[in-house]
């Protein structure tokens, strides 16, 4: 079995020169500076840090990534899969109202390594060295990492069933619990999400600006393009808030067919704030998957966006709701590719006993739907579409501490007065 992070040199060896992750900065240029990197140097890059992370890390051991978003995130994720180690995807200590979520996921992981940027360093060597902060043994800055340690690296197969990555996810009310990820888990689940949206490979883009420490902005930017080398498009989620028709335009510049996804409100910002000339610029022609997940999912929504970016080449189908969770890696279930949404309204006390009972028609005219994953665990959702029961390893562990902890048990939460569930919902469990 080939994992899927092994696929990068899969790709550095037959496509080397074609483009792999693109990143669009918009801090300095308002119309964005692109940053791309091909395959040979993704596996060059990831090479190179790897080795570097094992002068003094063992296979095993966790890794915290402390980066922005960008292209060195992406080369910190990959370095540490090639070293065996178990990265741990976080963000950077600036990034506003997240420090006691920062805070408790750092110290849970327990990581023996920190991979950031220079730019991003001063930040995090004043996190490190606050109160009650494990301080790592090693601290290194990605784009300080030359290439010339790729030779260093000697590549050794990967086991299906090692840990890949902790992912970190939390319900409102509870603190945040790493889910275990196998390499086996990830193969399994990208492939799925493959499968379900019929994508033709080598004619595909991934188009995104999701924090790429959500399991969603990670499995869409960094290890969904790993399953058959296609290309990442993606820029940063102030970039988007600041200007949404960025988005769009990014989407709009491909010339394969392009998947994306956001969550809820990302899809009414863009139907309520993009101007009527930036409309008339966008060709969203192949624009094939707009996944709709991570929260609540509302049918008006679907409809707006859809009606609103008609006139723009959206196909009426692109909109589709998507249900998933970290548990699951992330993906879980999705309408039919091609397929309108559909909304059903059920009763709610029934679902509170775990029958999907259809409510009365009467019940039909209130559009309070919660099709999606509660919040911070998103995913998509829709007619569901299960993962293939036949695929190995495919459910990931859960845990509060250690990555051997079995998974959480409880009751599922309570259900609104009225479920009005569109095509089942799977997007990745995450809050953005």
């Amino acid at each position: 079995m080939i994992t899927l992070v092994e696929r990068a040199a899969v790709w550095a060896r037959s496509t080397p020169d074609q483009a792999a992750y693109t990143y669009v900065d918009h801090t300095h240029e308002p119309d964005g500076i692109r940053h791309t990197l091909t395959w040979a140097q993704v596996d060059t890059r990831a090479r190179a840090l790897a080795a570097r992370i094992r002068r003094h890390t063992d296979p095993g051991e966790r890794v915290a990534v402390l980066a922005p978003q960008g292209l060195d995130y992406t080369t910190a994720f990959l370095g540490a899969c090639y070293a065996q180690v178990i990265a741990v995807p976080l963000f950077t200590p600036d990034l506003p109202a997240h420090g006691e979520r920062l805070l408790h996921s750092f110290n849970d992981s327990a990581p023996a390594a920190v991979l950031t940027t220079s730019a991003a360093l001063p930040h995090v060597e004043a996190f490190l060295g606050g109160v009650g902060v494990a301080e790592p043994a090693d601290l290194i800055c990605v784009d300080e990492v030359g290439d010339v340690l790729a030779a260093q690296f000697q590549a050794e197969p990967i086991r299906p069933h090692d840990p890949a990555y902790l992912q970190y996810a939390s319900g409102p009310t509870s603190s945040p619990a790493g889910v275990v990820i196998s390499h086996a888990n990830l193969t399994a689940n990208a492939d799925q999400i493959w499968t379900a949206f019929e994508a033709r490979p080598g004619d595909t883009a991934l188009v995104s600006w999701l924090p790429l420490f959500h399991d969603m902005g990670l499995m869409l930017t960094v290890l969904a393009p790993l399953t058959h080398g296609d290309l990442a498009l993606f820029t940063d989620p102030v970039a988007f808030l600041m200007r949404p028709a960025r988005w769009l335009e990014l989407a709009a510049s491909c010339e394969r067919d392009v998947y994306t996804a956001g969550p809820n409100f990302a899809y009414d910002y863009c139907a309520k704030h993009i101007a009527e000339d930036e409309k008339r610029a966008l060709d969203l022609s192949r624009l094939r998957v707009c996944m709709n997940g991570a929260e609540p999912i509302r049918p008006a929504t679907v409809r707006r966006f859809a009606e609103t970016f008609a006139a723009c080449g959206l196909r009426p189908e692109a909109p589709t709701p998507v249900y998933g969770l970290a548990e699951a890696v992330v993906f879980v279930a999705t309408a039919p590719t091609g397929d309108l949404a559909v909304t059903t309204v059920f009763d709610a006390e029934a679902l509170g006993l775990g029958r999907a009972v259809k409510a009365e028609a009467t019940a039909r005219a209130s559009n309070s739907s919660r099709a999606g994953a509660p919040k911070d665990s998103g995913s998509p959702s829709s007619i569901p579409r299960p993962a293939s029961p036949s695929t190995p390893d495919t459910s990931a562990r859960s845990t509060s501490a250690a990555p051997t902890s079995p998974p959480p048990t409880g009751a599922p939460p309570s259900a609104p007065r009225t479920h009005s569930v569109g095509t089942a919902c799977c997007a990745p469990a995450t809050s953005v």
